[in-house]
């Protein structure tokens, strides 16, 4: 049998559930799986992984017991035991990330021990298993987040930018961390004098070894915690995706099934921006609707158990746009280079700032860009305002409006209907606290060192001031192409162009582009950052398969 990773986070799973995280093998999974791995006996007391160890195998237990448990800097605990006829790892495992918890041998073992290639294999060559495993990886992953007893210690204050930026990149990227506030928690002052950490030190991570970083950039801590890739100086490719929303994690997906050499490079996490929706409802498939996060974390799986090397936190700064035998030269933003045959950009588009005086103060101290249930958790009760009038802000509108008191949409137009889904506008229309503000723009923020209110102007009427302390922006797109340089074409708008939107001359080979080409050969172009794109999860989705389909004609001719 197997203990439950901790009471209280499995606390009311039922047993179809529980048998999915922890599934027994049968005797003819067994003997599948052992053509793949090495049957070896370990005795009582040994450490066959350890918390933060990377490229750890999967452990197939014949017979005997594994104890797993997890540490932070404040304890060690015991939250579960695999028995006979199960297997060790989780998400991390198939990736070759840092291990969330230890392994030992409670009792003397028979193991099975498949390294982390041959796991790959396994994973793409036996389909049942593949399912059975995947499955067991994926949910023990979320059990991990939910339980925050042990691991990543993040200490911060809700009304700073950087704590907000820490705490998004260890959601966003699936990792377990326990937050105190040192405003809203009353063990937060105890938790800083123990690790001897002061309030300019804020935000402070303490890892689960017991290091204590402090103010550290998101790089800093994707270090120090086993997100970070291993070095990829040097690397070759056949596809470096640079993106990793979905239209990036489609190609990803599509070129790595095909047996290509793929990594994924993004500067923040992958989802891209629509991994930042609390609910996406018309995305073909999911009737009862996905969250951003949710999907984004599936696409990851997928590409990952294709063999993909997804990179986050990688920024790409440049790329060398004569092309050579090699393919191109491609720069980050740790000084490392890498090579690929062919990229993928996928870098999509960020939201557009407007123009505010002193809008940047309140960045992360009131103003957002993103809805999160973090976000969402600061509103509680509070009267909020959302600026857009897309689907991004009316998903935002509507899931905010479960937390705050009052949800004041601004838009300059005259409503709603051409720029946002039905559905959406049926919801708010329905919803008692959401007020919609028409011909409305945001004119002036005040406060302190938080957002404290704001003023609404309405054409021919007169300024009105809202005690707003939460303000949520979701305006237009603007590329993400500044990296890029001179190195494409783009359109008047620093969009992508591609296909048959380049301007003449700019294409160098006498073959004609394919749909999805930039004006550099084998450089392809999919999602919001392209020019002329629909601005829609599933379209990105589509163009990220479609440009493999192209770069395979691009890469064997």
């Amino acid at each position: 049998m197997t203990t439950p990773l901790s009471p209280s986070a499995h606390a009311g799973i039922d047993s179809t559930r529980r048998q999915q995280i922890f599934p027994s093998l049968t005797a003819e999974q067994f003997a599948v799986m052992e053509r793949y791995g090495e049957r070896r006996m370990f005795p009582a007391g040994s450490i066959l992984f350890e918390q933060g160890q990377r490229h750890i195998p999967m452990f197939v237990i014949f017979d005997g017991q594994i104890e797993i448990t997890r540490q932070s800097a404040l304890e060690a605990r015991v939250i579960g035991v695999h028995s006979a006829g199960m297997f060790t790892g989780e998400a991390a495992t198939l990736a070759g990330r840092a291990a969330v918890a230890t392994g030992c041998a409670l009792t003397d073992c028979d193991l099975l021990v498949i390294e982390e290639d041959a796991l790959r294999t396994l994973v793409i060559t036996e389909a049942e298993l593949s399912e059975t495993i995947m499955r067991a990886y994926i949910l023990r992953r979320v059990a991990y987040i939910q339980d925050q007893s042990g691991g990543v210690i993040l200490i911060g204050s809700q009304r700073a930018p950087e704590t907000l930026q820490l705490r998004e990149f260890m959601a966003r990227n699936g990792q377990p961390a326990a937050y105190f506030d040192i405003h809203e928690h009353d063990t937060t002052a105890d938790m800083m004098a123990r690790f001897d950490i002061t309030v300019d030190d804020v935000p402070a991570v303490v890892t689960p070894q017991g290091a204590i970083l402090r103010r550290p950039s998101i790089r800093d801590l994707a270090d120090a915690t086993g997100i970070s890739p291993d070095s990829l100086h040097g690397r070759q490719f056949d596809v470096v995706v640079v993106g990793a929303g979905p239209g990036g994690l489609a190609a990803a997906v599509y070129a790595a099934s095909e047996g290509l050499p793929v990594a994924v490079l993004d500067a923040k996490a992958p989802g891209g921006q629509a991994g930042t929706s609390s609910k996406i409802e018309n995305y073909f498939g999911f009737p009862t609707g996905i969250s951003g996060q949710a999907l984004a974390g599936r696409g990851l799986s997928q590409a990952r158990k294709f063999g993909a090397e997804v990179a986050v936190p990688v920024e790409v700064v440049d790329v060398v746009c004569q092309g050579d035998e090699l393919g191109y030269d491609i720069g980050l933003d740790n000084g490392e280079r890498l090579h690929a045959r062919a990229i993928v950009i996928a870098t999509g588009a960020r939201y557009r700032k407007p123009e505010l005086p002193e809008l940047a103060r309140y960045e992360g101290r009131g103003v957002y860009y993103n809805a999160s249930y973090m976000e969402a958790t600061f509103c509680t009760s509070e009267e909020i305002v959302v600026v857009g009038g897309g689907n991004s802000a009316g998903q935002a509108a509507v899931f905010l409006s479960r937390y705050a008191k009052q949800v004041h949409i601004v838009v300059r137009a005259d409503g709603l209907a051409a720029s946002m889904s039905h559905y959406l506008i049926q919801r708010i229309e329905a919803a008692a606290n959401i007020t919609l503000h028409r011909q409305t723009r945001v004119a002036a923020l005040h406060g302190e060192s938080h957002l404290e209110s704001l003023c609404l102007e309405r054409r021919d009427a007169p300024m009105q001031t809202l005690p707003v302390r939460h303000l949520f922006l979701f305006l237009g797109a603007e590329p993400n192409t500044s990296w890029l340089g001179d190195c494409l074409a783009l359109d008047p708008k620093q969009f992508v162009l591609t296909g048959d939107a380049l301007p003449p001359g700019a294409w160098p080979l006498d073959r004609s582009p394919h749909y999805l080409e930039t004006s550099r050969p084998g450089i392809f172009a999919v999602g919001d950052v392209r020019s002329g794109s629909v601005k829609r999860v599933a379209a990105a989705v589509g163009e990220g398969a479609a440009a493999v389909q192209s770069l395979h004609q691009v890469l064997i001719n």
